[in-house]
């Protein structure tokens, strides 16, 4: 026997239906959001580490620019890279690569880096050469810039140790680079790019993010003043 549904329970049956129905076309673009983050995982995972001896093959374009022994060269704008952290090293390159890093119009020097992270041609080139670059000794940039250290070893206490470290040896975990084999007048200028917009500003980075937040609250005097206490631990590591 047919019995008649009253018609609450029917609208009540019906908001079910429409509710499974649009659960169901939703879902499977959420199951492929899913599975697409699950492949990158699996793709950054896949790499393995680094190998130094293809990595001195890869380095060796960049030597034109950053020295044969990694020393950099402050008349290119090529920072000291010898020594860095790997960790950083490789986020670097990827962000050149990806046009994170280098795209801004205002950034010269950065785009000069590009083309060259371009010849890396996936993440393992870039872990490769990530590790022969800092397996090389660390060197010590002439200093060219003048300031106060005693009032910059304050600032850098107060303003840039807890990541970067007492020593300027960076850290690792937080993807800081060591700041005291860079060269002084690169430090200036980045943290001038990340004051104006240069560097930081991209969706996706994260720790440029950071950078660029610490860095406008740095007045140009204090900046002096922190390059020339990093200058002095340079001089005796």
């Amino acid at each position: 026997m047919l019995r008649i549904i009253p018609a609450y329970l029917a609208l009540a049956i019906f908001a079910v239906s429409c509710a499974a129905d649009e659960s169901d076309t939703v879902q499977p673009a959420a199951d492929e959001a899913a599975e697409t983050e699950a492949v990158v995982a699996i793709a950054d995972e896949a790499v393995a580490a680094g190998d130094e001896s293809n990595g001195k093959v890869l380095f060796a374009p960049c030597m034109a620019c950053h020295g044969v022994n990694g020393e950099g060269n402050m008349a290119l704008n090529a920072p000291g890279i010898a020594g860095q952290s790997e960790s950083y090293l490789k986020r670097q390159l990827w962000e050149f690569k990806n046009g994170q890093r280098g795209s801004h119009e205002g950034d010269t020097a950065g785009a000069q880096m590009r083309p060259m992270a371009a010849t890396l041609t996936d993440r393992q080139a870039i872990a490769d050469v990530s590790a022969y670059i800092a397996s090389l000794p660390a060197t010590v940039p002439p200093a060219t810039v003048e300031g106060d250290a005693d009032n910059g070893k304050k600032l850098y206490g107060s303003k840039c140790g807890a990541c970067h470290g007492g020593g300027g040896w960076g850290n690792e975990a937080l993807y800081t680079p060591r700041l005291t084999m860079l060269g002084d007048a690169y430090i200036v200028r980045q943290i001038t790019n990340f004051q104006e917009g240069m560097r930081g500003t991209g969706e996706e980075t994260q720790y440029g993010k950071q950078m660029a937040m610490m860095a406008k609250i740095v007045s140009a005097e204090e900046l002096q003043d922190i390059v020339a206490f990093l200058n002095e631990l340079a001089a005796n590591q």
